[in-house]
């Protein structure tokens, strides 16, 4: 067994490396995520953990973002952060971060591997769901978004196996492991966390109800209860901080019920006929409707729905198979939403939208009214699905040859690989984005004067303006720039900042005939008496005729730049006196 699962950690291993190919053999060079989504964001997070605990600081605040005020701000991936830590501290935060992404491949897929095979006993079987789940369309979704906490997926299966394992033979041991692996689940993501916890009670019903005389519960109650306080004393103290985070005068990141609902509805929608129609275009088309790169991902793969569903059919032993059909129904329902959309459209009755029970609990529960990704359920809906194809899959082939059984399921695993690639929206392999940094950056670090930088333009579409989040880690100046978040108040405000929006826009085709230079003059010297010390106009990002208009005025103000032209950069010092 112990050979077994060496060799399946390998394929979980070599899957993870193909699946994000080339980022393992380039992993100073590339991000593991599209340039136009989260990308930036996260490995920043990754880096500003890492630079926060050498400090000697715990992460919690910030003066590096939202220039000059800063803020609270929690990390949503701060358990993977501090894990990866000493990857960061010793090679970058590049490859802390693609380390996070390849292990949460890597997790998902040997998790569910050892999930099927405890379940079907049966290794090669247990392949298909090590297939399934470590590939599933949502998670190449999620690796695109660049979202490293919900790639990391792999703790949910390893929890529930130790439930499982906890049931048939209670010990300490096991109750130790249940706790430590279920804290870690909800650790690495509160949605993963929420999903254990939903999983846990539905299979503990169902033994309770259907396998009551196989299971010693005088012996299981009390292990329960150990392994809940011990998962509970983990996650409390980070809990504590993310709700503190989130209420707080100066939070960076805010999600207030109606924000939450508002992108449910609007943004974060969940379409039934994504689940089951192959195409290559998501819906809801988040870059038809917003111009965002973003992908909602829920494909199944009707493979590994075949298979669930012959199990169902074909297994006459059925208490093997019923939990996980449980799971796929309840975290189908789950994953809806509040109302039923179907082809993009919502359904009403009588002009009312239809609600679904995540509505209610949406209302009943706090914890629900945090959650504005509901979709997201779906990595449950996968992993139950990859177990009932394994126990298909174990049926359909328990007289055959171990040559054949191994045959078939390298087939069925090449074509789940080829219906992810060909018939779901995933991008396979998995974009990445270039990891480098500009020189001027590194230059900056080393300028004795402080200062923040101000980088343009303006209006990049927040999500591909992270960048210059990222160049933060170069550079290690503040930025005014918060995350995910709108243009900020100070450049509304200011004249100069605010004409140089106006340029920017969309249909600023010719320039106002009269601009206000003496209001544009004292924005101008605002900004050095606020402490900047640098404005880096990215060329590249402008047309040509913006940026001659951009660069013109700047001079005017500020003198002469310095050219950076393998990195189409101009770089504004500007003296902290303000005169």
């Amino acid at each position: 067994m112990r050979r077994q699962a060496l060799l399946a950690a390998l394929a979980a291993l070599v899957l993870a490396v193909v699946v994000t190919w080339p980022v393992a053999l380039h992993s100073h060079e590339f991000l593991i995520g599209h340039p136009g989504n989260d990308t930036w964001n996260h490995v920043w997070g990754h880096w500003w953990v890492g630079h926060e605990l050498a400090a000697g600081r715990w992460p919690l605040h910030t003066m590096l973002l939202n220039y000059p005020k800063g803020g609270t701000l929690f990390y949503i991936d701060t358990g993977q952060a501090v894990l990866f830590a000493p990857l960061t501290l010793l090679f970058g935060a590049e490859t802390g971060y693609n380390a996070t992404m390849l292990f949460g491949f890597f997790l998902a897929g040997w998790g569910a591997w050892l999930l099927a095979r405890h379940v079907t006993h049966d290794p090669l079987a247990a392949g298909l769901a090590l297939v399934i789940y470590g590939a599933a369309p949502h998670l190449l979704g999620q690796s695109y978004n660049g979202i490293s906490e919900t790639v990391c997926a792999g703790w949910l299966p390893l929890t529930l196996l130790a439930l499982l394992r906890l049931l048939e033979r209670p010990g300490l041991g096991r109750a130790v492991a249940l706790g430590l692996l279920g804290g870690t689940t909800m650790l690495t993501s509160w949605y993963y966390g929420l999903l254990v916890s939903m999983a846990s009670v539905i299979l503990l019903t169902w033994w309770f109800l259907r396998q009551r005389e196989h299971v010693p519960w005088r012996r299981v109650f009390p292990m329960l209860g150990l392994a809940v306080g011990l998962a509970s004393v983990i996650v409390a103290p980070m809990l504590l901080l993310f709700r503190h985070s989130l209420g707080a005068a100066d939070a960076l990141v805010k999600r207030d019920p109606d924000f939450v609902l508002r992108s449910l509805v609007n943004h974060n929608v969940t379409d039934v006929a994504a689940f089951f129609l192959p195409t290559k275009h998501p819906s809801p088309d988040l870059k038809a409707l917003y111009g965002e790169d973003l992908v909602i991902i829920i494909y199944l793969g009707w493979i590994a729905l075949s298979l669930a569903v012959y199990a169902w059919l074909a297994t006459r032993r059925r208490r093997q198979l019923a939990p996980w059909l449980w799971l796929i129904f309840i975290f189908l329902v789950f994953s809806l939403g509040p109302y039923l959309n179907i082809g993009g459209d919502y359904r009403t009755i009588y002009g009312h939208r239809i609600a679904l029970p995540f509505l209610a609990l949406f209302k009943a529960f706090p914890i629900f009214d945090r959650i504005s990704h509901p979709f997201r359920f779906v990595t449950g809906v996968s992993l139950a699905i990859g177990v009932s194809a394994a126990i298909g899959v174990r049926h359909l082939l328990r007289h055959s040859s171990t040559l054949r059984r191994t045959f078939v399921v390298a087939f069925l695993s090449v074509g789940v690989l080829a219906e992810v690639a060909l018939g779901s929206p995933a991008t396979f392999p998995v974009p990445h984005s270039d990891a480098r940094i500009p020189d001027a950056y590194t230059q900056m670090r080393d300028d004795p004067v402080p200062g923040a930088v101000l980088d343009l333009p303006l209006t990049v579409p927040n999500l591909e303006r992270a960048v210059y989040v990222w160049f933060q880690a170069a550079h290690q100046r503040p930025i005014p720039w918060g995350l995910n978040e709108p243009m900020p108040h100070p450049l509304l405000e200011n004249r100069l900042t605010a004409t140089l929006i106006r340029i920017e826009a969309p249909h600023a085709w010719t320039p106002s005939p009269i601009l206000p230079e003496l209001d544009i003059v004292v924005g101008a010297r605002a900004l050095q008496r606020q402490g900047y010390r640098y404005i880096v106009v990215h060329q590249a990002f402008y047309p040509d005729f913006k940026e001659r208009r951009v660069e013109t005025l700047l001079t005017a103000l500020y003198g002469d730049p310095k050219s950076y032209p393998r990195d189409d950069l101009l770089v504004y010092t500007l003296d902290p006196t303000g005169t």
